[in-house]
């Protein structure tokens, strides 16, 4: 991982990468959409594959989405994170009962903030 080229050290571009991810990995599961939004930028789409096609959603409606979601207990997990000049991505899972999600993330610093530019996602249905 390297750090942005500017008065920014390697451990302040972590925690500023780490706030945003935190941001997503906690409030998706407690449904806290105010702490989801702060994640993404305003203009983030997010993408899946539902029975073999691909299906996107702008933030607004992925967040109408979320918002209608039932609360289920759920074990966040950040798999990886990597960062070059003003851009990343990540990789993180969600583990609820009986399915999971794998998260991939593009991110980019604008502001002095990292933001979620575009979410790539699948689901597994797991037999626990």
């Amino acid at each position: 991982m390297k750090a942005q080229a500017n008065n920014v050290g390697v451990e302040d571009e972590k925690q500023l990468i780490l706030r945003t991810l935190h941001n997503y990995l906690y409030g998706r599961p407690a449904l806290d959409i105010e702490r989801l939004r702060a994640a993404f930028h305003p203009g983030a789409y997010i993408r899946t594959v539902i029975d073999g096609r691909l299906v996107q959603w702008t933030l607004p409606q992925y967040l109408d989405l979320v918002a209608k979601a039932t609360l289920q207990e759920c074990q966040p997990q950040l798999l990886s994170y990597s960062w070059d000049g003003d851009t990343g991505s990540a990789q993180v899972q969600l583990t609820f009962d009986t399915f999971r999600f794998i998260d991939r993330f593009n991110l980019v610093k604008l502001d002095g903030s990292w933001l979620i530019v575009d979410k790539v996602s699948y689901r597994i249905v797991d037999n626990f």
